[in-house]
């Protein structure tokens, strides 16, 4: 995280952070690990992980299925997105031909809670140019009416990211000044990391498709093949929202706190939870990492987990689902400001917890030396 983002007072036994790789803290990420007698994992080859993406599950996996807190949040995002599809499926002017509507954030993740928001982005084939002015406002007035019908707030920062995102163009500007400026980079960054289809699911599918092949152009075929395009994009991400962060934090009008905490719990782990496996394997082709799409981020980051085959990650894991299911329970206390203040201390514990956590992972001996170079330099 940026420096002067406070990562908290870690607990005994975790070094407050130092080492600048990914800004996640730690310093302990390339200490040889043995993996205990009789455990699941025996005796961990360092040469080529055995667990892949689409293994049937490793501890950490399991252990991910099995907790019950997370496990509830699942099942209710699960009922919830099914009630929001089904009365947009409703509404014929959102199922116009070449849209495709997604939603992002905790609902997405399948972490919702009762004060959650539903972030949607429609996303349109080629230039868009086929949808005039008037169709937006009759889609954008549909949207916001069904939003109001299912009980939800109303769309955040009056609406800032209720807009067409054409393919052509979150393609095109990778990069460019208007890659940030017409939100572009955001949209595309949230269609890879945490997107649930909710309108013409098979159009979303489509797009999904365009993107992910747009970070793989460059592959040629061969074994040589790295995702270094994607994995700078998912970094720089993650600096965006740190560099945010720092902007809004004085402003009277945000609530700086909660903001900060999701910074430190569920947007770090969205990243990072989608750089580990990517950078284990590597995953080099479209498909595999349409897969990895596919996932929620807690599901990567378990599956990363596994494939770096460590019985002492898999024990900490454990910890770090509990802190992280307490995150979430955070964000719903009665007020939610003051919660935070009167818990600084034991947040900010957790939260450095999961950063050196993180740190450790992506730090792994078992990730290739140029890859971990490749997450700094």
């Amino acid at each position: 995280m940026s420096a002067t983002v406070d990562v908290g007072v870690p607990r005994p036994g975790v070094p407050r952070p130092e080492d600048p790789l990914l800004s996640l803290g730690g310093v302990h990420g390339n200490e040889r690990r043995r993996s205990r007698p009789g455990s699941r994992f025996g005796r961990r080859t360092q040469v080529k992980s055995k667990m892949t993406l689409t293994s049937d599950g490793g501890p950490c996996v399991d252990a991910l299925q099995a907790h019950g807190a997370l496990a509830a949040r699942r099942e209710k995002s699960g009922k919830r997105l099914a009630d929001v599809r089904a009365v947009f499926k409703k509404c014929s002017t959102i199922k116009a031909t070449g849209l495709a509507i997604f939603c992002a954030g905790s609902l997405a993740r399948m972490e919702a809670g009762d004060k959650s928001d539903l972030d949607i982005f429609v996303t349109a084939d080629g230039d868009g140019k086929s949808h005039g002015h008037l169709f937006k406002i009759e889609l954008f007035s549909a949207l916001m009416a069904l939003n109001r019908n299912l009980g939800f707030p109303p769309f955040s920062n009056d609406g800032e990211y209720l807009k067409i995102y054409c393919m052509n163009e979150l393609k095109s500007e990778t990069g460019s000044r208007f890659d940030d400026s017409e939100n572009l980079f955001t949209a595309r960054m949230l269609l890879i990391l945490e997107s649930q289809p909710v309108v013409n699911v098979s159009t979303y599918g489509k797009h999904l498709h365009e993107i992910t092949k747009h970070y793989y152009r460059d592959r040629n075929g061969t074994g040589s093949f790295r995702p270094l395009f994607l994995l700078n994009d998912l970094l720089r991400y993650w600096r965006t929202l740190c560099l945010n962060y720092e902007a809004h934090r004085h402003d009277p009008d945000r609530p700086f706190r909660k903001k900060n905490v999701n910074l430190r719990f569920s947007r770090m782990l969205t990243v990072f939870g989608t750089v580990l496996p990517l950078v284990r394997q590597p995953i080099d082709t479209v498909e595999k990492l349409e897969e990895l799409c596919k996932k929620t981020p807690l599901d990567r980051l378990a599956a990363g987990l596994d494939m770096l085959e460590d019985s002492k990650l898999a024990d900490r894991w454990r910890k770090i689902l509990n802190g992280y299911a307490d995150f979430l329970s955070w964000k719903e206390s009665a007020n939610v400001d003051a919660f935070l203040t009167e818990n600084k201390s034991v947040i900010n514990e957790r939260a450095a917890e999961i950063s050196a956590f993180l740190y450790d992972a992506l730090t792994h001996e078992t990730i290739q030396p140029e890859i971990r170079r490749a997450l700094l330099l």
